[in-house]
């Protein structure tokens, strides 16, 4: 039961970060991404500092977190904005489709 519910929190943090840098890829904003980019980094590196200066077995909470929380939002973050990049180039790229519903049939008032 425990292992489910590690799972569980780690698959969260990797479908959040992966479905909101989606969002923000498909949207092409460079600035949100680059702030999510910038918060992962940071975090990472506090989690890294931490686990330098950490003595003898306190630096495995350090590295649970970032095996646990920071890989899978990098991961998730990466992937997610990657698609999503992708995909927005694609839609707009489509013409808009002209088939028998969009056509307007309203008659015209004279």
């Amino acid at each position: 039961m425990e292992i489910f519910i590690v799972v569980s929190i780690v698959g969260s943090i990797l479908l959040g970060s992966f479905w909101l840098s989606f969002v923000l890829g498909r949207r092409k904003s460079k600035a949100g991404l680059g702030t999510l980019g910038g918060l992962w980094a940071a975090f990472t590196a506090i989690l890294f500092f931490g686990m330098n200066q950490a003595s003898g077995w306190d630096g495995l909470g350090y590295l649970v977190f970032l095996l646990g929380v920071s890989a899978p939002a990098g991961v998730g973050g990466l992937v997610g904005a990657l698609i999503g990049w992708a995909g927005g180039n694609r839609a707009k790229n489509e013409q808009p489709s002209t088939g028998p519903r969009d056509i307007d049939t309203a008659t015209v008032s004279r």
